[in-house]
């Protein structure tokens, strides 16, 4: 991914101005159109790339998310899982070894895959002639509204729980915060694309806010109905 030549040749890719500082995560977070129209926004080839990274690695925690989940749907306690599972969510140590050695290998996939996602969109949205690596920066930048809060949630997690299986049992808020989190990231994407993209405001509020939101409220609803039978 740090490969890719078309990032280098970002204009004004030496900058110092980082998509991390606290300035430009509050202004992603409450005013997503002012932020995307930042002249700078692509300079910190760096910071996009820790963004790309960052988003593996909740790929990754998603699917042990599934793993248990899996479990509870089939009856079983998560204190006895088998030997893979219990070897991922008994230490933190190693959940974390593998959200991290996992999500390197993710986020290549999702910095290509999601990337060519977005830029699909994009160009159904009236977009023309959209530069590859200008979708996959965007694309990367925008999620870091759902994908920084939980990062920070597990942590306070590792800190409260002795292992992940106990930490995913325990019924809190925290799950819910994340879920607001998620719905508000469809709002942020329809900003990046009608900021940073030339298109169509009417077919990209379907593709970039309307779909996403259908899709996350069917998810979580069938997602709540089936935790509700099992847990």
């Amino acid at each position: 991914m740090s490969s890719d030549d078309s990032l280098r040749a970002m204009p004004g890719a030496g900058s110092s101005t980082s998509v991390f500082s606290p300035h430009r995560l509050v202004s992603l977070l409450l005013t997503p159109r002012a932020y995307f129209a930042q002249p700078d926004l692509l300079s910190d080839r760096r910071g996009i790339l820790i963004a790309a990274a960052i988003i593996g690695m909740t790929n990754v925690m998603g699917r042990i998310d599934q793993n248990l989940l899996k479990t509870s749907m089939q009856h079983r306690d998560v204190e006895h899982l088998d030997v893979t599972n219990s070897w991922m969510t008994g230490s933190w140590s190693h959940y974390w070894l593998l959200a991290v050695c996992g999500g390197m290998v993710s986020a290549i996939l999702s910095w290509y895959i999601a990337g060519w996602w977005y830029r699909k969109r994009l160009e159904w949205s009236g977009a023309s002639d959209v530069a590859p690596v200008r979708a996959r920066s965007i694309s990367a930048l925008q999620d870091l509204v759902y994908v920084l809060p939980v990062m920070l949630w597990t942590l306070i997690q590792t800190v409260s729980y002795p292992n992940y299986a106990q930490a995913w049992q325990a019924a809190d808020a925290g799950g819910m915060l994340l879920l607001v989190f998620l719905l508000w990231s469809c709002w942020t994407s329809y900003c990046a694309a009608t900021t940073a993209f030339t298109v169509h405001k009417n077919k990209a509020r379907f593709w970039f806010l309307i779909m996403p939101v259908l899709f996350y409220l069917l998810f979580m609803g069938g997602l709540g109905y089936v935790m509700g039978l099992f847990r």
